[in-house]
């Protein structure tokens, strides 16, 4: 489609291959890996995502929806498709016409693919350890073990569970040492069946990496010593799920860019923007940018957070409005024919051109979210343009 407005976010897939190889090589060459690239792939476009981790030797793809796998499927996409969240029989049969494989947390789904099916179904189990969001508890899988065994048509491949504290995972004494320990309990009972075990997020890969590298009594030896399978998401696009975790060599994919309209020159006591809650203390130069709410930059940002204004972070100010905000450039441009500025690129998180950075973190904590909405939250009108994308 024909671009009108110079708002896009660029897409890096060197970087995101780049990420891919750190992760290969914290697993190791015998251990399951399944990249995230549920919920449009984090926001970076899950058919070309999906496309360069395949050529990059990915043999299996998590999504969420039964129509995230639908979409990969009809562009192209060969590799396993894992399908995370739970269905009906009408899902059942779409998933068994369509050959994405089901992550089964519920009797119910069970039963739907058994009814639905023509043919032995692979399958993998998620188990609830402390999440308590979705997954059998373990009390249930001494009978699941019995069940699978006798069934004719489904054949257990996996068994998961999902931290819900990923950040201490590197640690002993923390949730999901707890976690892991109740979960090693849950695979003794596949254990003769020669099934695979799955539960690094992005934060278990890393707390993985920084354990190995920790020499006391305090680590999670638990997540060591067995090759548990990887499920990279947020980490995969180039961002850490805590502070404390930087073993791994990251790059960020997504650059959200857009340009200046125009320069306005306002004086002492001017407002800007809706409510007027920003006042000039001198005399100022206001850069309009064409981009705002309605394509991800939240409200909440407003007299609070950064750009990126040539190599330089400037603040907004004013309130973000649904298509536009404003940069305080004074201290860039003065001195200089605002004329020049027009159409300057202007960075809400990534990097520009001459690879000068803004992390998406800075847009996250001003917004009292975290990253994963951020990046997730850049809207569907927001082109995306694909850096080093090998055509098929």
């Amino acid at each position: 489609m024909e671009m009108f407005r110079r708002t896009y976010a660029d897409i890096n897939i060197e970087n995101l291959i780049h990420n891919w190889h750190q992760i290969k090589n914290v697993a190791g060459d015998d251990r399951f890996i399944c990249p995230m690239v549920k919920a449009n792939a984090y926001g970076h476009g899950d058919v070309q995502v999906s496309q360069a981790l395949e050529r990059e030797g990915a043999l299996g793809l998590g999504v969420c929806l039964i129509e995230e796998g639908l979409l990969l499927r009809a562009a192209g996409i060969k590799a396993d498709i894992l399908v995370f969240r739970g269905f009906d029989k009408r899902g059942a049969e779409k998933i068994l016409e369509y050959q994405l494989i089901p992550v089964v947390s519920t009797w119910e789904q069970i039963h739907s693919l058994e009814s639905a099916a023509d043919e032995p179904v692979k399958v993998h189990l998620k188990f609830n350890t402390g999440m308590n969001r979705i997954g059998f508890n373990s009390d249930q899988a001494e009978k699941l073990d019995e069940y699978f065994r006798k069934s004719e048509k489904l054949k257990l491949k996996a068994v998961l569970t999902h931290f819900a504290c990923g950040e201490d995972s590197h640690l002993a004494n923390g949730f999901s040492a707890q976690q892991t320990k109740e979960f090693i309990q849950i695979t003794e009972f596949f254990k003769s069946r020669g099934v695979y075990s799955h539960l690094l997020n992005s934060g278990g890969i890393a707390g993985l990496a920084k354990a190995r590298t920790m020499n006391t009594p305090d680590k999670n030896q638990h997540i060591v010593d067995r090759n548990w399978g990887f499920r990279p998401g947020l980490m995969l696009y180039g961002y850490q799920s805590a502070d404390h975790f930087s073993e791994i060599d990251l790059k960020p994919v997504m650059s959200l860019k857009s340009v200046v309209n125009n320069i306005r020159s306002i004086k002492i006591g001017d407002s800007v923007s809706y409510g007027a809650t920003w006042k000039a203390t001198r005399p100022s130069q206001i850069a309009v940018v064409p981009i705002g709410y309605a394509d991800g930059v939240h409200r909440l940002v407003s007299n609070k957070s950064h750009a990126l204004f040539a190599g330089k972070k400037v603040p907004i100010v004013g309130r973000v409005c649904m298509d536009f905000l404003m940069l305080d450039v004074t201290d860039v441009v003065q001195g200089t024919e605002t004329s020049r500025w027009i159409e300057e690129d202007v960075i809400l998180f990534g990097y520009d051109e001459k690879d000068n950075f803004l992390s998406a973190n800075e847009m996250a904590s001003h917004t009292n979210t975290i990253v994963w909405e951020t990046l997730t939250s850049v809207g569907e009108r927001v082109p995306r343009h694909f850096k080093g994308l090998k055509k098929t």
